[in-house]
């Protein structure tokens, strides 16, 4: 059970008090906790989650547009204490949780130790003998025996062996350890010599001791395991589930051209992400091997794309199926292009080169796949508008970058120097945009930074518009923001890299 006191805002002086291990929080009207869309502006309409897991509750924030806050500080996910207060939204309202003991931190300890507790007790009684005899003071009278019976050397062992037994049941939570079996077989082998007379009774003792609790552990490791085991299925299950309505989202983004309704449904769309997300998370925690796998599904081409992203940390939970869909039409007309062969050769012939100077200022390779897009490595290339040589540069951008361009000479049809200029026009777009959004910076390199500026200027006029997921490419492209040239060099691009990874497979490294 928890208490939801709301501190200020337009709920301020009631409470929400929810039974539910999942509580949603924000403007939506399927939110189990609703603020006000005009009194409470700051928070989103789906914004966060109070979410109890491993038996302690969390606040989760659900992609919100202006975050959620603890003592002032932004949060994705994090476990709450008795009386926390947390702010729904930088400037929004202010709420204090508090819940019942039992589903506080230590809960699931506590019922797992009642768990034991009771077995314990079966078993004493099927065995006549009584519950919880201490292996620790056990061996502390044997310790005893030992320093008047025994040599300073096999007493010294004995103490040595107390000292770790009661040391690992003290890091289990005054529980058994499960080691006390190891500990005192190494033990016995050291001492057996010179006390097997006069202490073979209590070590026998202390043995069956140990042989009763390994058989209750046994029996709770099982219980523990199917619990765990049920739960892991669950989040599977769970996981599985929003992916598919992540999936059908998407899919009516493609479709949809009002941008109300875009950004309606993007909303949505980031609710949903962010619960996959703390789903992934949890079963994380339980099966780190599962959680691994769910995140590396797909197929080939999806793995290709999270590689490529991992290098410019612009990950994204879901790459839009149309972006996808694109990226697989420029990969077709690449490997069935009569000229593939071609091209890549001559690729290679000025690789070196590119990738030297593009080492040089740290970018990574995959950039460089502009020049296939814009003109196909190909450095005598002039455009209809005039732009020209390999990197396709216009006069002034060229002659900003230090290349000479008049009626004497055109530095753009020298290879080496036109890919030092871009490679340097590249570098500034990531200083502007960020690493993370290299997408961006490509798509600039072909519309031109004074288009791609002039979109994110119109996204700054919405509120927090300035903000990094409003400038995001993925935000752009469902949006559709960008103009339809651009989202298709963006795949195309990218298409590029992918083949040439693919090259000693497509053979085109094979001589004719």
């Amino acid at each position: 059970m928890i208490r939801i006191i709301h501190l200020s805002g337009s709920q301020q002086g009631k409470t929400a008090t929810s039974a539910k291990s999942t509580v949603r929080v924000g403007r939506a009207a399927d939110c189990d906790v609703r603020f006000d869309k005009e009194r409470d502006p700051k928070v989103s309409n789906h914004h966060a989650e109070f979410l109890f897991e491993d038996g302690c509750w969390f606040v989760v924030d659900t992609a919100s547009t202006n975050g959620t806050l603890i003592e002032g500080r932004r949060v994705a996910k994090c476990r709450l204490r008795q009386g926390e207060q947390v702010q729904i939204g930088a400037g929004g309202p202010l709420v204090r949780v508090e819940f019942d003991a039992k589903d506080g931190s230590g809960g699931a300890m506590k019922t797992e130790a009642a768990t034991v507790t009771a077995i314990e007790r079966a078993e004493a009684a099927r065995r006549g003998t009584p519950a919880r005899i201490d292996a620790t003071s056990e061996m502390n009278k044997i310790a005893t025996d030992l320093k008047e019976n025994a040599d300073t050397t096999t007493a010294k062992l004995a103490e040595i062996a107390a000292k770790k037994v009661a040391q690992e049941r003290a890091k289990a939570g005054g529980m058994p350890s499960g080691k006390t079996m190891l500990i005192m077989a190494s033990t016995m082998k050291q001492v057996q010599h010179s006390t097997k007379a006069k202490t073979a009774k209590r070590w026998v003792k202390v043995v069956a001791l140990v042989a009763g609790v390994a058989a209750v552990t046994v029996a709770v490791m099982g219980i523990v395991i199917a619990q765990q085991k049920r739960q892991i299925e669950q989040l599977v299950k769970q996981k599985e589930h929003l992916d598919k309505e992540i999936e059908a989202v998407e899919a009516l983004m493609n479709e949809e051209s009002d941008p109300e309704r875009l950004a309606s449904l993007e909303e949505k769309l980031n609710t949903l992400t962010g619960n996959a997300k703390s789903t992934l998370a949890a079963l994380d925690k339980s099966d780190k091997r599962k959680a691994a796998a769910l995140a590396e599904s797909g197929d080939a081409l999806d793995r290709q794309i999270r590689e490529i992203l991992a290098k410019f940390d612009a990950s994204t939970y879901a790459v839009p199926l149309i972006f996808k869909e694109r990226l697989k039409f420029h990969i077709d007309a690449l490997v069935n292009a009569p000229n593939l062969k071609f091209v890549y050769r001559r690729k290679q012939r000025y690789w070196p080169m590119i990738t030297r100077e593009f080492s040089a200022l740290g970018l990574p390779e995959e950039m460089a796949y502009v020049a296939w897009a814009e003109t196909q490595f190909d450095p005598k290339a002039k455009s209809p508008v005039g732009a020209a040589g390999m990197w396709q540069m216009t006069t002034t951008t060229a002659q900003s970058y230090g290349l000479r361009v008049d009626a004497n000479m055109d530095e753009r049809y020298d290879p080496e120097r036109e890919t030092k200029a871009a490679a340097r026009h590249l570098a500034n777009l990531l200083a502007e945009y960020g690493t993370d959004s290299f997408m961006l910076a490509m798509a600039s390199y072909n519309r031109g930074e004074a288009g791609v500026r002039r979109v994110l200027h119109q996204i700054a006029r919405e509120p927090g518009g300035f903000r990094k997921e409003k400038r995001d490419f993925w935000h752009l492209y469902r949006l559709k923001k960008l103009p339809e040239e651009t989202r298709e060099y963006v795949p195309k691009v990218l298409a590029a890299a992918i083949v040439s990874r693919d090259a000693k497979k497509l053979g085109l490294d094979e001589p004719d």
